[in-house]
């Protein structure tokens, strides 16, 4: 059975080594650039968040637009009529 020479071995435990260094170098890079690309995306905002509750003016204003009619017809004291 043929065995590898220990300076065989060693050049190729440093091509592994330079290469794994290369990697992790690149690995690096690319990290800094994804920081650096996705930074505005870290700072507050002044926007609400998405699931804060909003407050509404009543509950006759909501359920009179779910049914289609107007809120200023119905304040103004004129009678409405449901689309069929």
């Amino acid at each position: 059975m043929r065995t590898t020479s220990p300076a065989l071995a060693r050049k190729l435990r440093d091509i592994a080594a330079r290469i794994g260094a290369a990697f992790h170098e690149q690995r690096t890079i690319d990290a800094q650039r994804a920081l650096q690309r996705y930074r505005h995306l870290a700072q507050p905002r002044d926007a609400a968040p998405l699931n804060e509750i909003i407050p509404v003016s009543s509950k006759e204003d909501i359920s009179g637009n779910a049914h289609g009619s107007d809120a200023c017809e119905r304040a103004a004291g004129h009678t409405t009529f449901e689309r069929a």
